[in-house]
C-alpha cells in the first residue's frame, strides 16, 4: 500500500530521514496521482444547477511535483496567485486579465497570503518574502529556522509563520523583524501540509502535528490556552500521527478543527474548551455555514454534520478515493474539487450532487475560492477557473465530460 518519497510528502526533518530509514512506509499512496486505491468512478447525475465558466487563465507551472497545496488569495478586486518556482501574479477578479507577473526564482513551500498592501510566500529554504501588491516588488525578506509550511493573513501589523520545527513566528508586515516565536515539540513522522493559522479577535489558532490545538496572542505571542484534538495512539509512528492539516474555521466564537488519524472537534474561542468531538479522520478540512460542519475525510467521503453536536446529517461517498479537496460553501451548496480535475457541486441540504463541472484534466489540491456566487478554481497545472452559478433547471443530465 505505501512506497517511499522524498520531500512530496513528509517534512523530511533529520528526524523523519532516520524513521524513513527503519520503517517502509509513505503516505505518497493517499496523495499522488496515482492512487494505491482504486477512485470511484463517476456515473452520471441529474443537474438541477447550471454552472457557467466566466473565464479560464493559464499562470506560471502550478504546483509541479511536490505535494503543495498552493491557494490563491482574494483581496478587493483581484486574486492573487503564486506557483512552485517563485511566479507571482495579480489577476482581475472580473475577466482574469494579467495585471502583474513578476518571478522570485525561488522553491515556494507556502502561501500566498497578505492583505491590501502586500504579499507573502514561504520557501523550502526558511524565507518569508513579502511583496507589494501594487506590482509585485519586493518590500523585505526574513530568514527563519526551517522550511515554511503555512503563513496567515494580516492582523495587528502581524503575519504569523508555521515552519516545519513546529515553531510559529509572528513578524512585523512592515520589515519582516521577529516580533515573537513559540515552539513545540514535533513527532518523528509528519505529514507534508500543514493548515493555514486562522486569526479571530486578536488570537491566531494554529494546528500542531501531535494533534494539538494552541491560540496565541497576536502581539505579545504567548499560548492563551492549549487544546487535545486527538492523541497518539498505536504502536507504530505511522499509526501515531494526528496531524492537524487542514483547514480550520472560526465561527460564532467557536473553532472548528479535524485531525488525520483524529476527531473532528468544536471549540471555543475564548478558553479552548471542548463542546463536542466525534471520531473522523482528516488531512483536508473542512467548512462551515449557519448551521452544518462539512468535512472530506481520508477517504474522500464527504460528510454533513450537525454544528450544534456533530451528528452526522449525510454522508456522500460516491466520490470515494478520488482524492477530493476540502469542501468550500457557496450558496445552498458546497464544492469540491478531485485528483481528474472535476469539480462537483453538492446540495448541502441532502449531499445530493447538482452539478459537475470539468475544465482541466490535471488534478485539483486546493479547495476553490468563493466569491459571491462563483468558485474560483486552481489546478494542479496552474489553470484558474472562475465558475459562476448562472442559472437553475430542472430536466438536464450532466454527463461526464460536461
Amino acid at each position: 500500500m505505501f512506497e517511499l518519497c522524498s520531500r512530496t510528502v513528509f517534512s523530511l526533518t533529520w528526524k523523519t530521514l532516520l524513521i524513513l530509514t527503519i520503517v517502509p512506509l509513505s503516505a505518497c499512496g493517499w496523495f499522488s496521482k496515482d492512487n494505491t486505491r482504486k477512485p470511484t468512478e463517476l456515473t452520471e447525475i441529474k443537474t438541477t444547477l447550471k454552472v457557467k465558466e466566466v473565464w479560464g487563465r493559464s499562470f506560471g507551472d502550478g504546483v509541479g511535483d511536490a505535494f503543495l497545496r498552493l491557494a490563491p488569495l482574494i483581496v478587493g478586486d483581484k486574486l492573487y496567485i503564486v506557483d512552485a518556482n517563485g511566479e507571482i501574479g495579480a489577476l482581475a477578479l472580473e475577466d482574469g486579465k494579467v495585471i502583474w507577473d513578476v518571478s522570485m526564482d525561488v522553491d515556494v513551500s507556502a502561501g500566498i497570503n497578505g492583505n491590501e498592501e502586500l504579499l507573502v510566500i514561504g520557501t523550502w529554504d526558511g524565507q518569508v518574502i513579502a511583496v507589494s501588491t501594487g506590482d509585485g516588488s519586493e518590500l523585505w525578506r526574513k530568514q527563519l529556522s526551517s522550511e515554511v509550511m503555512a503563513l496567515s493573513q494580516v492582523e495587528l501589523g502581524v503575519v504569523v509563520a508555521r515552519t516545519n520545527d513546529s515553531r510559529v513566528y509572528g513578524l512585523d508586515v512592515g520589515s519582516g523583524a521577529v516580533r515573537w516565536s513559540t515552539t513545540r515539540k514535533s513527532p518523528l513522522l509528519l505529514l507534508r501540509g500543514e493548515s493555514e493559522p486562522v486569526i479571530d479577535d486578536g488570537k491566531v489558532v494554529v494546528g500542531f502535528d501531535d494533534g494539538k490545538l494552541a491560540a496565541i496572542s497576536m502581539s505579545r505571542g504567548n499560548v492563551i490556552w492549549q487544546a487535545t484534538v486527538d492523541a497518539p495512539e498505536g504502536r507504530s509512528e505511522l499509526e501515531r500521527m494526528v496531524d492537524i492539516d487542514g483547514s480550520m474555521r472560526i465561527v460564532d466564537g467557536i473553532v472548528y478543527v479535524v485531525g488525520f488519524h483524529g476527531r473532528l472537534a468544536a471549540i471555543t474561542m475564548s478558553d479552548g474548551r471542548l463542546i463536542w468531538d466525534r471520531e473522523l479522520s482528516s488531512y483536508r478540512g473542512l467548512d462551515v455555514d449557519q448551521s452544518r460542519v462539512y468535512v472530506t475525510d481520508e477517504e474522500s467521503n464527504v460528510w454533513a454534520l450537525d454544528r450544534r453536536n456533530g451528528a452526522s446529517l449525510w454522508k456522500q461517498d460516491a466520490l470515494k478515493y478520488r482524492k477530493l479537496t476540502a469542501p468550500v460553501v457557496i450558496d445552498d451548496y458546497i464544492v469540491v474539487g478531485d485528483y481528474d480535475g472535476y469539480v462537483h457541486w453538492i446540495a448541502t441540504s441532502d449531499g445530493r450532487f447538482v452539478a459537475r463541472t470539468r475544465v482541466d484534466s490535471d488534478g485539483i489540491m486546493v479547495k476553490p475560492l468563493i466569491l459571491n456566487n462563483r468558485a474560483y478554481v486552481h489546478h494542479d497545472d496552474g489553470t484558474i477557473v472562475a465558475l459562476e452559478i448562472f442559472r437553475k433547471s430542472s430536466d438536464e443530465t450532466a454527463s461526464l465530460g460536461d
